[in-house]
């Protein structure tokens, strides 16, 4: 146990360091050289010294008088400033125990005892600046033998049996600046407990068993620098009151217990906190200026809670802050909203989170950041990612430990594969299982020049599931977005539409924007089958008003397999089995979707997106557990209804849509309401008739017949919504 004593005691070195400088001042003006007091061990007593002017002794509970004889004997220059003794079957602390001996700091641990009697620190040559009583059985503070230590300043009373801590638990004792009473089983404290120790610059009650109600009613801490409450029963949201005003704490620790937020305006009245510790909780929501009363904070650690998102106005005022850990969370994404109002930060610690996606514009804001880990993140390495990658294999103030966090998860041709290595080839959107290789022969394409740029099908895929595209953009300085992906089949010598797909893709997000790839799954098409392929880019910088339209179509080509397909369901992976959309009035929307799993997977949000004419009208975020929502407001169809497992535009072949007809028009819907309401009163009518010529024919006894069986009134056939099955997917 020897190691655990001298952590235990490590806080009495620095208080003591000053009184070993002296004595070590004296000595060298004696021309003496401090040495180890010889003690002769025996069965029940063995000392020793490891630093200057500290004494170690292990013994039974005669052998502290056999140690305090022996310290009265030595000569002022030989003095012990630190004893440090661990005492068995000490139940007790009674009498003078160390009269006429020159001690500064004292620790008495036993593992037993009990009590602690007034007169116990009497009669002690100097006055003791600091005492440990830890690892006994404590169920009190030892108020009256402490009492009488007036120059105390620092005193150990953790691992004890402490329950609880009155108002006069620490009278006489006002010199005290660092308190430790961590691990004890602390219930209560009197409000007023502290306000006996107006030096108090350290406290930790770390290990107990107090609530927000006992701490936020304490008093008397305008000292206090550090404060350590974790391993409490701390519950609920943070807010502006959980803490007492402390106007010059610096350090607060709230790890491990059970707050489930952070709400605005949180730690109010602690005006100079430079460090926060949050880990191991249960937050899962983090209040838009959750921090606005605190923006001296240069460290914040978030670790291992339940946050799925940070946004920026959450940690807005935070200009200061330095570090920043939300390992072993639930993020999804890296955006710019959790680190542009960090203008400070230098270290950045994300491992074990749920990212898949790193925003292109995420970290030019942060230039002078040297920490960053992304370990254990299910990184997807398609064009979104190109940016980051880009970032990651120039930037040179990163260690390289610490960009070989970023790994690939998905695709399956990069999976493990270092994203600070991947090329902006490599990078390619839709979910390509493997990369497109241009033909020998040249361009499958029909060049089509607008507005004095080309696009061209440079390389064509087709697996057996999905169709890859390669297509070349010739574009000299003007930026471009995607619109629309249109496919044609050839039926004799003419060529229908056959599908129109909407299209999203920034060319500012791209590593290079002279080549595009795009990838949708197959579902209608037929092997065999010919298909021209037309993609219409929108040039400029403006809105869709003021772009010119830029086209490219391919030649026609067969549908016939060029590689064998690696797409695979994903063991322990959702999937979306149906979508079924129903409208049920002028407007209104019923979206019910059937999902797939093999096991639960938590956090899954599923993305509801309608579209009319290829317009985005209204989004809805689901959670899969309840995968069904309804849509109000919308404007005349037919619609396009598609959900994505994640956020849509979709990074993975995990969408489904379906095509909905345009809803009735209000005449029609009230000519329906017309007829249902006339068929129900005719319908009225002929069961009246009915039950009249029933009772006519009951009043005839002769006429009655043993069996008489009526047949049921015809009811008029049920309006039924009309549900429209899934029949093809499109994913671009």
């Amino acid at each position: 146990m020897w190691w655990w004593w001298c952590l235990a005691v490590a806080w009495l070195t620095t208080a003591l360091s000053l009184a070993a400088e002296e004595s070590a001042t004296t000595l060298a003006a004696a021309g003496g050289e401090w040495r180890c007091p010889e003690i002769e061990a025996t069965a029940a007593l063995s000392c020793g010294c490891d630093l200057p002017h500290t004494l170690r002794c292990a013994g039974d509970r005669l052998s502290l008088d056999s140690v305090a004889r022996h310290l009265r004997d030595l000569s002022p220059a030989a003095s012990v400033s630190l004893l440090d003794c661990t005492v068995q079957n000490l139940t007790q602390l009674a009498g003078p125990l160390l009269q006429g001996v020159m001690l500064h700091g004292l620790v008495i641990s036993s593992g037993e005892l009990r009590q602690v009697k007034s007169d116990v620190f009497t009669g002690l040559a100097t006055p003791l600046q600091a005492l440990g009583l830890p690892n006994n059985l404590l169920d009190a503070i030892p108020t009256n033998a402490l009492s009488v230590l007036k120059s105390l300043d620092r005193l150990d009373l953790s691992h004890n049996k402490i329950v609880r801590i009155e108002n006069s638990s620490f009278e006489g004792m006002s010199s005290i600046t660092f308190l430790d009473i961590s691990d004890n089983v602390l219930k209560y404290v009197s409000p007023d407990a502290f306000v006996q120790l107006p030096l108090l610059r350290i406290l930790r009650l770390q290990g107990n068993r107090l609530g927000v109600g006992v701490i936020s009613a304490l008093q008397g801490f305008r000292a206090l620098e550090e404060l350590d409450l974790s391993g409490n029963s701390l519950a609920g949201p943070l807010g502006p009151t959980t803490l007492p005003r402390l106007p010059s704490l610096k350090v607060l620790s709230l790890a491990h217990n059970q707050l489930s937020s952070v709400s605005k305006g949180a730690l109010a009245g602690l005006d100079q906190l430079r460090s926060l510790s949050l880990h191991h909780n249960q937050i899962d929501v983090l209040e838009d200026h959750a921090f606005r009363a605190v923006g001296t904070l240069n460290q914040l650690d978030l670790a291992h809670n339940r946050m799925v998102a940070v946004s920026g106005a959450s940690l807005a005022h935070l200009t200061n802050l330095a570090k920043l850990d939300v390992a072993h969370n639930f993020l999804r994404a890296l955006t710019s909203d959790l680190i542009l109002p960090l203008k400070s930060l230098r270290e950045l610690k994300l491992d074990d989170n749920d990212i898949s996606m790193v925003a292109s514009d995420a970290l030019l804001s942060s230039p002078k950041l040297i920490r960053l880990t992304l370990s254990d993140n299910p990184l997807n390495c398609d064009c979104s990612l190109s940016q980051f990658a880009h970032w990651l294999g120039n930037v040179s103030s990163l260690p390289a430990a610490d960009k070989a966090t970023a790994v690939c998860a998905t695709p399956p041709q990069l999976e493990n594969g270092l994203v600070q290595e991947l090329s902006a080839t490599d990078l390619v959107c839709g979910d390509v299982s493997e990369a497109i290789a241009a033909p020998s022969e040249g361009p499958l394409a029909t060049p089509m020049p607008v507005s004095g740029t080309r696009v061209v099908l440079r390389g064509f895929q087709y697996d057996g599931i999905k169709v890859s595209l390669l297509w070349s953009v010739e574009a000299n300085s003007a930026t471009y977005s995607c619109d629309a992906l249109f496919i044609y089949e050839e039926l004799g010598v003419n060529e229908i539409l056959l599908e129109s797909n909407p299209l999203q893709c920034d060319s500012t997000q791209l590593v290079d924007p002279r080549s595009l790839s795009l990838a949708l799954p197959a579902t209608d098409l037929q092997p065999g089958h010919r298909y021209r392929y037309c993609v219409v880019l929108l040039e400029g910088k403006g809105g869709r008003d003021d772009s010119a339209l830029v086209l490219g179509c391919s030649e026609v080509i067969p549908l016939v397999p060029t590689a064998k397909s690696r797409a695979q369901p994903i063991p322990g992976r959702t999937h979306i089995a149906n979508v079924d959309a129903n409208l049920t009035a002028l407007g209104t929307m019923a979206i019910a979707i059937q999902l797939w799993s093999d096991q639960t997977e938590p956090h899954c949000i599923l993305t509801v997106s309608i579209f009319v004419e290829g317009t985005l009208v209204a989004q809805r975020h689901i959670n899969c557990s309840i995968p069904w929502a309804v849509v109000h407001g919308l404007p005349n169809g037919p619609y396009q209804v598609c959900a994505t497992l994640g956020d849509f535009p979709p990074t993975e072949p995990k969408t489904k849509c379906v095509t909905v007809l345009q809803a009735l028009e209000p005449h029609h819907t009230l000519l329906s309401r017309v007829l249902i309401v006339t068929l129900f009163i005719l319908s009225g009518l002929l069961l009246i008739a009915v039950y009249h010529t029933v009772r006519k024919i009951l009043k005839r006894p002769k006429e009655i017949r043993t069996h008489q069986c009526f047949l049921p009134v015809t009811q008029p056939e049920e309006q039924h919504s009309r549900y429209v099955k899934l029949q093809a997917t499109t994913k671009l």
